[in-house]
């Protein structure tokens, strides 16, 4: 669909309705716009401040269909949500940032290759898909060490933090495909990614508008 100008008074429609989504809907009615969110609980954190809320799946292919009809333009807060729903929305309603990024983004293996790609930096990891890489990784990254999911993992869920090599080889660490993951940047689909753990005081998030 060819790029559109959003205006005040227009709906933003936001698939997600997290504390993401609840950032964009205030900052989008600071602005002069109105917020509609999908998410699959009601009253959400987003669905609080929204101007309409449908609960529904996001996998609910008419359901996501039904905000695109109540919006003038159509985004999504976070990376865990139906990829083959919003490919579909795309040829049908006006979703600027499309479905690739979200598509890279849910996996962390692919979501680190692009931000390598893209020219950023990214802290030293591994890769792992059983007990021995991930004994290699602990060797070669050192401990302690982030263990994270490829998927579906997001703050603080899909993670365990090894601080001691026995740890490594726990049967609590392998009972998944994981991403050994040292830092918050890294990822990798069926398998793990290993980064190198560093504190952090604070942590950032933007989202950009114009």
């Amino acid at each position: 669909m060819a790029k559109q100008t959003i205006f005040p008074n227009a709906t933003i429609g936001i698939i997600g309705g997290g504390q993401l989504g609840r950032y964009m809907a205030v900052s989008a009615k600071q602005m002069g716009f109105r917020a509609a969110v999908l998410d699959p609980v009601a009253q959400s954190p987003c669905g609080q401040v929204a101007d309409k809320e449908i609960t529904a799946a996001y996998s609910d292919l008419e359901a996501i269909r039904k905000l695109a009809e109540i919006s003038d333009v159509v985004t999504y807060e976070f990376e865990n949500i139906d990829y083959d729903a919003l490919n579909q929305l795309k040829e049908e309603a006006y979703l600027p940032q499309g479905s690739d990024l979200l598509l890279l983004t849910q996996n962390r293996e692919t979501e680190k290759k692009g931000i390598v790609d893209a020219g950023c930096e990214v802290a030293p990891y591994r890769i792992i898909h059983d007990e021995k890489e991930l004994e290699d990784a602990v060797d070669v990254l050192g401990l302690p060490a982030v263990l994270k999911t490829c998927r579906g993992g997001y703050d603080g869920k899909g993670q365990y933090v090894m601080k001691e090599k026995r740890t490594a080889s726990g049967s609590s660490c392998t009972a998944y495909t994981w991403n050994l993951y040292f830092r918050k940047l890294g990822s990798i689909p069926n398998g793990a990614i290993s980064d190198r753990y560093s504190f952090c005081s604070w942590r950032d998030c933007s989202i950009p508008s114009r």
